[in-house]
């Protein structure tokens, strides 16, 4: 069987070309897919931001109003101190005093460090929800497009496989279903030529027979090596393999008038004196 190899070789630019729409119509929604899974976490996120927010804005709260007891305590304990005549009584005044300025001092500290952590959170929380309204839009219009991002790559596919079915119209089913899974198996590479012996898909030497039937172009020949489809384009390799095989039939052909000549003289021998 022979075959149109130039044919053959636009073949494989077509199917190459309808492999690639193909793996894009899938990857279209797996895009999307991925983005509304990145938004999920983000939201997810979010919430929990927003929580830590809420429950430190709560806690802030809480430790300014003890601040400001914190702070009446001492003024009423002071006015105390005023009125106070007993030393006993002034005393532990002084004292309760002491511990009220220094409670308020110590939540005063802790309310403007869980304050500033609070102010930092918020800005975050902010930003991630900037973020959350970002990606929220792009799903959405990806959504939108996806439908017709599909249909347009399907339209540019039927017309591919319209050209493929044009350039295969010739080729039998089984042999059109090898070199399909040949071309999208080896990077959309399913023919390539020989050089002398040598495959230029793997690069690997064939037997010299195979390569010289695939040199006569009397049927279809795969590689043995890569499984892709070969054919002869003449190079500069072609001198190594034809010198190798005429080089070992001239050989034979000495090897055998070395033998016939040494007959002859062996039976000139018998005619002497």
């Amino acid at each position: 069987m022979t075959i149109n190899y130039d044919t053959l070789i636009e073949l494989q630019k077509v199917l190459a070309q309808m492999f690639e729409i193909e793996d894009k119509i899938k990857d279209i929604p797996r895009d999307l897919n991925d983005k509304e899974a990145v938004l999920q976490k983000t939201k997810l996120d979010y919430l929990d931001l927003s929580n830590k927010c809420e429950s430190l804005s709560a806690e802030v709260e809480d430790i300014y109003k003890r601040y400001i007891e914190a702070g009446q305590t001492k003024e009423a304990k002071e006015k105390q101190m005023e009125l106070t005549t007993l030393s006993r009584e002034y005393e532990n005044l002084a004292q309760e005093i002491e511990q009220a300025k220094a409670s308020e001092q110590n939540l005063l500290k802790v309310y403007n460090a869980r304050k500033k952590y609070l102010e930092e959170l918020q800005l975050k929380l902010q930003v991630s929800a900037d973020i959350v309204a970002s990606q929220t839009q792009e799903v959405e219009e990806e959504t939108e497009k996806k439908d017709s991002l599909i249909a347009e790559q399907n339209q540019i596919l039927e017309d591919i496989k319209g050209k493929k079915d044009e350039l295969s119209k010739d080729l039998s089913k089984n042999l059109l279903f090898k070199f399909e899974r040949i071309i999208r198996n080896k990077g959309g590479v399913g023919v390539v030529p020989i050089h002398g012996i040598i495959c230029q898909g793997c690069h690997m030497e064939l037997p010299q027979q195979f390569a010289n039937d695939v040199r006569k172009d009397e049927d279809i020949h795969f590689c043995p090596y890569c499984s892709r489809i070969l054919y002869y384009e003449p190079s500069e390799e072609d001198e190594k393999f034809d010198n190798a095989v005429h080089g070992d039939i001239h050989a034979d052909e000495e090897e055998g008038a070395e033998t016939a000549s040494d007959f002859i003289s062996s039976d000139d021998n018998l005619f002497e004196d």
